[in-house]
């Protein structure tokens, strides 16, 4: 997939994702609204997602509502990002580079070859400017839709709603 316009086939794969992502996004502003009504979690309705309430303590000894927390296994979240760039002609398995770093030689004065000091320093990344690419503009998009959303490294993508009073 190639376009005129730099980072366009980011925009149209991060569209692709979001409105993946529609029935969650619904189903939680769905939650916000009734329990911004006064329903409690359990009575709203939210199908197969499992949608938690974070609230904070007051000094008094009651608590308050604050946001619908609604959390992803970052696997699952890095496969609907892959199937949805597959779908759209993008690779992101093809941008993919691999950074090797090696500590620099250590040469003596007698030495003919040098040696590496036990192979010390030596680091191997994998990056993927495009995926991160993606993952800021489907940020982007569940931003201004009014979610906010949080990848813990390794672990879960965590999707935040605020309520509104």
């Amino acid at each position: 997939m190639s376009s005129k316009r730099p980072g366009e086939d980011i925009d149209r794969v991060a569209a692709r994702v979001a409105e993946n992502l529609e029935e969650l996004i619904a189903v939680m502003q769905e939650a916000a609204h009734q329990i911004s009504g006064g329903r409690s979690l359990q009575e709203v309705p939210v199908g197969r997602y499992h949608l938690y309430l974070a609230k904070t303590e007051h000094e008094e000894g009651h608590s308050r509502a604050e946001a619908i927390i609604c959390t992803m296994e970052q696997e699952e979240y890095l496969d609907l990002l892959e199937e949805a760039a597959a779908e759209m002609g993008l690779c992101l398995e093809a941008e993919s580079e691999l950074d090797v770093a090696l500590p620099e030689p250590e040469f003596g004065e007698d030495m003919v070859t040098g040696g590496f000091g036990n192979f010390k320093g030596v680091s191997v990344k994998l990056h993927n400017r495009c995926l991160d690419e993606l993952i800021v503009a489907v940020y982007c998009r569940l931003e201004a839709r009014g979610l906010e959303v949080a990848c813990v490294p390794d672990e879960d993508v965590i999707f935040y709603l605020p309520l509104r009073d």
